[in-house]
């Protein structure tokens, strides 16, 4: 059997468990080692922090400027990241509640002594050194202290619950970022997620997206392609995918599509693309026969986005209406 059906099989397997994301966790800390991370990892995360940043200065030069991060998982580098270079508040979502004490003090600690040895500076030239002394500040609690409260300390607010009813106000965000998130989302509850963002979204505000559009089972298992999972219909895919790490096979019209629908303009998007001749070893299933060679053999991307100038007057107006009323 081939590998990555072993794995899918596991994976369904440890869903079926009551508390299933501990037992996920167990899974990946022991015998896939992902839930850690290594300094390789960090390192490759501040540094997309910084690109994040960077698309967001390039199309906002806002200084202060407040962050909604799609997804915390198990170490919130690129939030803390963000702080580090600027934002006065962030609100972290994830459907899970993934972030354990461990996890941020691990990141904490990370950042503080990329710090002391004078070479965050390197990988995130933005950050401020009284803002990294207010994480040092944290770290002494880190492990006595739900993440979620010591975090409150510097007006970072994790959340969990469901991103299509987050429960902020109209209006209060100029940065949106996700990453290597959206890929696991259903479509219609990702069109839920950026419609909510819409209502969410500060005139001019900036969403990017680091976007995995592979087959993720490929990554370890060589005998299948970055787009093998095209070859199954929707009903077979039901059964393939992993419930813990769905993936939905949206390709990159389809994430164009949902975010102009939704009132945000693209500005750029940065692909990578696979060989040509993938789609050679692919019969492709109905649904996918439709698109372009190009679109199907897009397997990442970094899109950046900024609310329409019809919403973000329609954002500005509803807000003077709010706070005429109050």
């Amino acid at each position: 059997m081939p590998h990555w059906l072993i794995k899918s099989f596991v994976h369904r397997t440890i869903s079926s468990l009551p508390r299933r994301q501990f037992w996920n966790g167990i899974f990946q800390s022991c015998l896939t080692h992902s839930t850690g991370c290594t300094v390789r990892q960090f390192e490759g995360k501040v540094t997309e922090c910084a690109e994040h940043l960077a698309a967001f200065r390039a199309s906002q030069g806002a200084v202060d400027f407040t962050v909604l991060d799609l997804g915390t998982g198990w170490h919130p580098i690129i939030p803390l990241g963000l702080f580090l270079c600027g934002a006065r508040e962030i609100w972290s979502l994830d459907i899970e509640p993934l972030l354990r004490a461990s996890g941020l003090k691990r990141t904490l600690d990370y950042y503080c002594d990329y710090g002391r040895r004078r070479e965050l500076r390197k990988l995130l030239p933005a950050f401020q050194a009284e803002r990294l002394a207010q994480l040092d500040s944290l770290r002494g609690d880190a492990l006595q202290f739900s993440p979620a409260d010591l975090l409150k300390r510097i007006n970072f607010h994790v959340l969990v619950k469901d991103a299509q009813k987050t429960g902020l106000p109209d209006g209060c965000v100029d940065f949106f970022f996700s990453s290597g998130v959206l890929h696991h989302i259903p479509r219609p509850v990702l069109e839920g997620i950026i419609a909510e963002f819409r209502r969410l979204a500060r005139p001019g505000a900036i969403m990017t997206h680091r976007i995995n559009l592979r087959d993720q089972f490929s990554s370890f298992d060589s005998s299948i392609t970055p787009v093998n999972f095209l070859r199954y219909t929707a009903a077979q895919w039901r059964w393939l995918d992993s419930p813990l790490i769905s993936q939905s096979r949206l390709r990159i019209s389809d994430y164009r599509r949902i975010f102009t629908e939704a009132g945000f303009q693209m500005l750029r998007e940065d692909n990578t693309s696979a060989p040509a001749e993938v789609l050679d070893k692919v019969a492709l299933a109905p649904e996918f026969r439709h698109y372009s060679p190009q679109d199907l053999l897009v397997v990442h991307t970094f899109l950046t986005s900024r609310v329409s100038d019809a919403n973000a007057r329609q954002t500005l107006r509803a807000g003077e209406t709010s706070n005429s009323k109050g």
